[in-house]
């Protein structure tokens, strides 16, 4: 009896993986391709603030940019998804970076990947007194 039930259960895995091939999948075909690209720049600085993030990052060919990024977009809304993901890393040694995605060519949402210590040398606090304008709804084409 028990080879028997083997022998079914062998035989059962054997047409579910014949089964169960994919198919051929092309992915130079256009149809495949996704809407979606992104950019990524190192970054130099955050400054810390309490509605948002000063972000300094490097250009591509020479200098440093600056972006504001406000901290109300890491909020999950249910009607749309957030806008800022904050990923840690280690203290190792990757950089700072961040990441804007682009959805259709229109900005869908911004990865900052930073150290999770504060008091890492990447981390700054934005000067008393100083407002941040942190009404946009999308970031603004970065200067690369």
């Amino acid at each position: 009896m028990k080879k028997l039930i083997c022998s079914l259960i062998t035989a059962l895995i054997v047409s579910a993986a014949a089964v169960a091939v994919p198919v051929h999948y092309n992915e130079t075909s256009p149809d495949n391709w996704s809407d979606m690209s992104y950019v990524q720049v190192p970054v130099y600085k955050v400054l810390d603030s309490r509605d948002g993030y000063v972000v300094i990052y490097a250009k591509k060919a020479y200098g440093v940019g600056q972006t504001i990024i406000p901290k109300s977009w890491a909020k999950i809304n249910t009607s749309e998804p957030a806008k800022l993901k904050i990923r840690t890393i280690g203290s190792g040694k990757l950089k700072p970076f961040m990441t804007v995605v682009k959805k259709g060519g229109e900005f869908h949402h911004v990865i900052l990947t930073v150290h999770s210590n504060k008091s890492d040398a990447s981390w700054g606090v934005v000067s008393p007194g100083v407002k941040l304008d942190v009404s946009k709804d999308t970031l603004e084409e970065l200067e690369l």
